[in-house]
């Protein structure tokens, strides 16, 4: 080969992606691995994972070692968990190109997204504690992601699971539209619940059901007190180009004042007592004027508002048909609504689920393999 073929040879070779994902083995991470593994695709690497307990450096595929490499493990000692050096190792060198695909819901794991970010390492992610969390904190990630040599942030999977939320606001913000109102049902288990719920049966009963059949949180109050769907709603705003914080959404909760501090069992003895009349006399109400109860959030870009409540749709409106645990988004901007001579534009699909969040992920790390 001649020297110029050499080059253009070297020039044009990127490597590989490597791919360390934290909480490797939860639901989430544990799908993303399988997927991964299952459907693996040219340029990406998955060269480890690990939880709270240990770390596994898995063997290289792009390894011209002639030697077959083995899986380690290595058990955390004390409150040292993870390090970057733990990572840099499992990727052979620091200087690799590293991907965090952080699968955990740790407040913890996010605090190091900057760290991360500022040397050059990318983020995959649907833990919505950094894109919702602290503004000052979120706004060091943001800075990071634009600095000289930062790394990217991909978040696609912080509302909706694997729908295209995250990506179409980015979208229409990047192509000069401007983002009006949002709103829509964004929890997968708030969804179910008044999907299935319509008035003829206690509230409570539909709640026990859904915990039993695991739609619902081990606590379902970490469902039922709306702060899930506020996080995505200030995920939303962000994305929007509103800065606003969880202090300012105005969130109806669900959970009556007097249970929140119980334990969870109690919690659910006495949650009928306290809500059911009242809930079904909301459904009650809603019916004798045609609608229908669903649980959703909104963010008013230009008013700088954003709520989360139980409110009242017609049957004939999008949110009104919903099944399972749907979620359903309607964006009005300069382009699609009333300013555009158009309709809103809808987002629908499944929004909760092991597989469909960690196919968000994945689809996340498919782009940054092709970005430049």
């Amino acid at each position: 080969m001649s020297s110029s073929s050499s080059s253009a040879a070297a020039a044009s070779y990127q490597e590989p992606l490597k791919v360390f994902v934290v909480g490797g083995t939860g639901l989430i991470g544990s799908a993303l691995l399988d997927m991964m593994k299952q459907s693996p695709i040219p340029g990406i690497e998955c060269v480890g994972y690990c939880n709270s307990r240990f770390g596994v450096k898995l063997p290289s595929s792009s390894s011209n070692n002639d030697e077959e490499e083995e899986e380690t493990t290595t058990a955390w000692k004390g409150d040292v968990k993870f390090t970057d050096e733990y990572i840099a190792n499992c990727c052979a060198r620091q200087s690799s190109n590293i991907c965090i695909a952080d699968c955990s819901a740790s407040e913890g794991v996010s605090d190091n997204y900057h760290g991360w970010l500022s040397r050059g390492w990318h983020v995959a992610t649907p833990n919505k504690k950094a894109n919702s969390g602290p503004l000052k904190r979120y706004q060091q990630c943001i800075d990071a992601t634009r600095s000289d040599g930062g790394g990217k942030w991909y978040v696609e999977s912080t509302i909706g699971a694997g729908l295209p939320v995250v990506s179409t606001l980015r979208t229409l913000l990047a192509t000069g539209d401007e983002v009006r109102t949002i709103r829509g049902v964004f929890s997968g288990t708030m969804s179910f619940l008044f999907n299935t719920w319509d008035g003829s049966s206690p509230f409570s009963q539909i709640v026990s059901q859904a915990k039993g059949a695991g739609y619902t949180e081990p606590d379902p109050r970490d469902d039922l007190n709306g702060m899930d769907v506020a996080r995505k709603v200030v995920i939303a705003a962000r994305e929007s180009g509103l800065m606003i914080s969880l202090e300012d959404v105005s969130v109806e909760s669900l959970v009556p004042r007097e249970l929140e501090d119980v334990d969870a069992d109690e919690f659910m003895a006495r949650f009928g007592d306290v809500v059911d009349a009242r809930m079904t006399a909301r459904s009650v109400e809603a019916a004798t004027r045609g609608n229908v109860l669903r649980f959703v959030g909104e963010v008013d870009v230009r008013a700088g508002r954003a709520e989360v409540k139980l409110a009242e749709f017609p049957k004939t409106h999008p949110f009104a048909g919903l099944s399972g645990a749907d979620n359903i988004l309607e964006i009005e901007t300069r382009r699609y609504g009333p300013e555009g001579s158009s309709t809103p534009l809808i987002i629908r699909g499944p929004g909760a689920g092991a597989a469909v969040t960690a196919a968000g992920v994945y689809g996340d790390i498919v782009a940054l393999s092709k970005a430049k």
